[in-house]
């Protein structure tokens, strides 16, 4: 779909961006969109480095035969000529680029749109701390940049999780960045492993804490440059750019989806009263272009922050969202499932004694037939980073937070008719049920990579599995009668 009357689309005619993050989920859908919809585009710069024993080059020309760039493919050729690699790593000083890229990124960027992020839980500080030195060296490189319209950079709305009401303001860092970098550079790694508890006080993990640090950077960065802040809540599958259904990681909770229709996680710590906020990753990238347009237009002295939550007054809540994904498991069941599905959130306690139950004990079963036909065991190591993972996330699943939402919704009154067509990203009409259900299908195709139709085989596993689940059921409960008889008998007889 292409409109002549864009604004979003004249602010990148003839435009350079320099894209990081670029091979990312969210990265890919906005290459997509970048090259598909605003086609006048000059030029895209991503970062990419060399990863699993390819070089930047490889990794380069393997990254457009995914599915995501199917209606990018089926265009002329053309695109192929505006859009190039920069070799370097956001986990090197200066990014890893050499000379001569810095030089050409001075003299030709005018946009940088910052998405590259570790985005796991359980990473070390140190680990995470890299992502704040890159945005150091991403700024101080952007201060050199001859024509530099904007710098986004893109967060997340939990980046300030500890506040239970977000504004759309960036908030003072829990350490300075110079601390910070001494203590994991001067530290042994053991050393501040442990110190991280106590570092992060009432932080969940490594993530947010280092995310809302990088924000402060940002906010110095206008007396160079216009900057904006984007903060997304949990990016999700796409409506439809670049196509329908489209995802390709397994964090937050499509983890959950995944692993719970597939039988293997079968509890969490959560409370499906909590609000879900999850948002379509192609409507994040339109926030995303939307907002770099407002930012480059007004040139403001300040630099604004977008919270992306969707503004949609029919948010779900956590039981909702399981309820209308779970409807599609009988229509929709994954051919590899391992057990029957019967995953649901609990309280704290409840929880810890089902992990028990559910996960702990079938691990060790499993570990034990595994050790017993002489194949290595994997089950209880296996389970023991899911429920470390599960317990990480249940911070968001346990907490109601309040978001504000006025910046974003006055850049959608400000967009033209046609910016909404093209750039859409309201979720007020969005039908929660249809869109789950895309998601679903997009997790089946995607990720576990099942075939479009169910095969007849699958159904009747499914049937097999949930038969013998409530066989099992029945055997403990006659059991557990049967010993309350003899017990019975046995206070009847003394």
């Amino acid at each position: 779909m292409t409109l002549d009357n864009s604004q979003i689309k004249l602010t990148f005619k003839n435009q350079t961006i320099f894209l990081t993050g670029a091979t990312g989920f969210l990265g890919k859908v906005m290459m997509a969109k970048l090259l598909t919809d605003c086609d006048d585009i000059k030029k895209i710069y991503m970062l990419l480095r060399s990863k699993k024993g390819k070089n930047s080059e490889q990794r380069f020309k393997e990254i457009f035969e995914q599915p995501c760039f199917e209606v990018l493919r089926s265009k002329t050729s053309k695109w192929e000529e505006k859009i190039s690699f920069i070799a370097g790593d956001c986990e090197e000083p200066y990014l890893g680029i050499s000379n001569d890229n810095v030089k050409i990124l001075k003299n030709e960027v005018n946009f940088v749109i910052h998405l590259a992020a570790n985005v796991r839980f359980d990473q070390s500080l140190k680990k995470a701390a890299s992502s704040v030195k890159s945005t150091v060296d991403l700024l101080e490189l952007s201060k050199d940049m001859v024509d530099l319209k904007c710098f986004v950079l893109v967060s997340t709305a939990y980046s300030n999780c500890i506040n239970f009401h977000i504004k759309e303001e960036i908030y003072d860092p829990p350490m300075q960045p110079e601390l910070l970098f001494s203590m994991v550079n001067g530290l042994d790694e053991n050393i501040l492993t442990n110190l991280t508890p106590a570092l992060l006080k009432k932080w969940p993990n490594t993530y947010v804490y280092t995310k809302c640090i990088s924000e402060h950077l940002v906010k110095n960065a206008v007396k160079h440059f216009p900057a904006t802040i984007v903060r997304p809540s949990i990016i999700m599958n796409s409506v439809k750019e670049p196509v329908p259904g489209w995802i390709d990681n397994t964090y937050g909770p499509i983890s959950v989806v995944i692993g719970a229709m597939l039988g293997i996680i079968r509890t969490m710590h959560g409370d499906s009263n909590v609000l879900g906020h999850v948002v379509p990753v192609d409507y994040v990238c339109n926030c995303i272009l939307a907002a770099t347009w407002k930012t480059a237009t007004e040139k403001k002295s300040n630099t604004t922050v977008f919270n992306y939550i969707g503004f949609n007054r029919k948010q779900l809540n956590w039981g909702q969202f399981y309820s209308y994904i779970n409807s599609c498991y009988w229509r929709m069941p994954f051919q590899n499932l391992i057990w029957y599905q019967i995953f649901k959130l609990r309280g704290k306690l409840g929880n810890q004694i089902f992990t028990f139950l559910l996960h702990t004990i079938p691990a060790y079963l499993i570990d034990a037939i595994l050790y017993c036909i002489g194949k290595p065991t994997k089950a209880v190591k296996a389970y023991a980073k899911i429920d470390k993972v599960l317990m990480l996330m249940s911070y968001f699943g346990t907490h109601n937070f309040d978001f504000d939402e006025d910046n974003v919704r006055h850049l959608w009154t400000e967009m033209s008719a046609e910016d909404k067509k093209l750039f859409n990203f309201s979720m007020e009409d969005l039908q929660w049920k249809n869109y789950l259900y895309t998601c679903t299908l997009g997790f089946r195709r995607y990720l576990t990579k099942d075939p479009p139709i169910v095969r007849k085989k699958t159904y009747v596993k499914l049937y097999s599995v949930m038969v013998a689940h409530y066989i099992g059921i029945m055997l403990l409960v006659l059991k557990r009668d049967d010993e309350g008889e003899i017990e019975d008998s046995w206070k009847v007889t003394s």
